[in-house]
């Protein structure tokens, strides 16, 4: 039997490609809310402040010269990318208080996700995705107004960004569902999007984790004196990320099954804002 089409003007929602329709729909709802949020859309214009350090910082002591510190300019032959990481890396750092506290924007929507037959994992995913690709957009916007204005990115070192993407975005996502389920706060909309408590204090550790990665690849390429040695280990290290992610993604959604009405009262507790 055909289903019916569905009546003009009757909203159907999104159709991702690749995505099943429940995890497409929490997506979609993800994106939505965050784009409801005048501070989301405020933050766009934060990454750009590292812009403006650089400018400040060729101003003031002018191009680098070719020919100081020969060890140095020989490790960053092999840490091309390492510069644009950095951009990458202040993004997610940037939005850190939304990756640790998945949950603050639910308010009374959080009783439908209690009520919802949806897998608890698919609803973490949905949101894991919606946040990084948050990130991916603030990221990809930096890199083109850099690119701009300095004209310095060259394919090897987007290769080695994009490999570090895909290294930031599963850990950061665990790390913050981690936090999102033991630690969750109500947040209003237009209020600060900082991480705060237990969350805040663990911001620099979690940074500091993520930049270990690239660095180890750009450390492995300089020991090899291989550029091939440095993306396959930045590729292995993605893959490994990915992995530990589908790994540990259906544990975390079992926990915010047990969590669920703990989570439901903390956002929508008004001394939480």
């Amino acid at each position: 039997m055909k289903s019916q089409e569905p009546a003009a003007g009757v909203y159907t929602g999104w159709e991702i490609p690749l995505l099943p329709p429940a995890l497409s729909a929490v997506v979609e709802k993800e994106l939505r809310y965050l784009l409801r949020n005048a501070q989301v859309r405020m933050l766009t214009l934060t990454p750009l402040i590292l812009i403006v350090v650089r400018i400040m910082n060729r101003r003031r002591f002018g191009p680098a010269s070719s020919t100081s510190g020969g060890l140095t300019s020989e490790f960053f032959k092999y840490g091309e990318g390492l510069i644009a990481t950095v951009g990458v890396l202040y993004v997610f750092l940037i939005l850190a208080g939304l990756f640790s506290n998945q949950f603050a924007l639910e308010h009374g929507g959080m009783r439908t996700l209690v009520l919802s037959p949806v897998d608890r994992r698919i609803l973490l995913l949905g949101k894991n995705i919606a946040t990084s690709t948050l990130a991916l957009i603030f990221s990809s916007a930096l890199l083109l107004v850099n690119e701009l204005v300095f004209r310095d990115l060259t394919l090897n070192a987007l290769l080695f960004v994009a490999l570090s993407f895909f290294v930031f975005a599963p850990l950061m996502s665990l790390m913050g569902n981690a936090l999102s389920l033991r630690f969750p706060k109500r947040m209003k909309f237009g209020k600060r999007l900082n991480a705060s408590g237990v969350a805040g204090l663990l911001v620099i550790p979690m940074m500091f984790t993520l930049a270990l990665m690239p660095l180890a690849a750009a450390a492995a390429g300089f020991v090899a004196q291989s550029l091939l040695v440095e993306y396959a280990t930045l590729a292995v290290l993605a893959a490994l990320a990915i992995i530990f992610y589908l790994l540990l993604i259906n544990a975390q959604g079992n926990s915010l099954q047990r969590r669920e009405l703990e989570i439901l009262e903390a956002v929508n507790d008004p001394g939480n804002d």
